[in-house]
This record gives structure tokens, sequence and C-alpha cells, in this order.
């Protein structure tokens, strides 16, 4: 497996892995109407695409055998409720395909982020989790992450809780 930043030339295949990650964590909780604003208007080609020309964001994409099965998107300076004043960096998006679950990929990937954010002299790091998912809540807490917050995410129409964790760095 290779960890490294997402080029443009990744955009095809990062789009697909966004809308199969996030489809395969949601769609067993959400509408199939809701599912779809969310895919349509956050993981179209155009959208990735401009999202990897910004000098403000910043993909990670993990590869094993030339597929692309995990990445991160990383959003400078984004402060929630909490961290005011702080130098910050958001996780916006983590995700691994579910066969690579258990393989030491969300480690790594996550290594990465956190490192890359300090090189970068950022003071923390932080998420939104869905209040929903505890799995992946264990799995940042083991990571050293802590609660600290929640906000509302827009999943299409549905308003819905995202718990807020943050990692001092």
């Amino acid at each position: 497996m290779h960890v490294r930043p997402a080029t443009t030339a990744d955009a095809p295949r990062l789009r697909d892995l966004n809308e199969v990650t996030f489809m395969d964590t949601y769609a067993a909780f959400n509408t199939p109407e809701n599912l779809q604003i969310h895919v349509d208007s956050s993981f179209n080609l155009a959208q990735i695409e401009y999202e990897l020309r910004q000098a403000n964001l910043l993909y990670f994409v993990a590869e094993s055998d030339g597929q692309l099965i995990a990445f991160a998107k990383l959003v400078p300076n984004h402060a929630a409720v909490g961290l005011d004043n702080q130098k910050v960096v958001e996780i916006e998006r983590f995700y691994v395909l579910p066969a690579f679950h258990g393989q030491q990929v969300a480690q790594r990937l996550m290594a990465l982020c956190c490192d890359w954010a300090s090189k970068e002299a950022f003071d923390t790091i932080w998420l939104g989790v869905w209040e929903y998912n505890p799995r992946a809540f264990r799995f940042y807490q083991k990571l050293g992450f802590q609660h600290f917050g929640k906000h509302i995410f827009m999943l299409g129409l549905d308003a819905q809780n995202d718990l807020l964790m943050k990692k001092e760095l």
C-alpha cells in the first residue's frame, strides 16, 4: 500500500471512491433520495476536479495494486465552534473501502494526515463523525481524538448530528 497526495489525474477514481464509500457507510440508514442529492452535489466529477485544483484543500489517497482504496480530504483553517483562535485543519472526509478494514489502512492514512498537519504548524486537527457511527467514533478515540461538540450535517434534505472530535498536535 502506498499513501500519497492526490492529483487531478486521480479525479475520476476519487469521485468513484467518494461515492462508493459514502453509500456503503450511509445507505442502510438514509433515504435513497437524500443520499442521491448529496452524491450529486458533492461527488460529481466536476466538483472533485475543482477541489483537487484548490490550494486550500488537500486530498490524500491510499493505493494498493493501482486501486484507490482510501482517502482523506483536509480543509486547512476551517474551524468549528470551540476551536476559535487556533490554527486548525479539518478532516472533512475520511473513508476506507470495507474490503480493507482491519488492515491498518486507516491508521496509516490518519498518520499521514497528522504528520502533514504538524509539519504545517497546525495546532489541532478535527473532524465530524455521524452520531450513529460508533465504530468510527471508537476508531478516532483510539487515535487520540477527543469529543468536543457537535454540529449539523445536511444529508440531502435531512439535518443530522455530527459529533465533533479533535486532536491536539
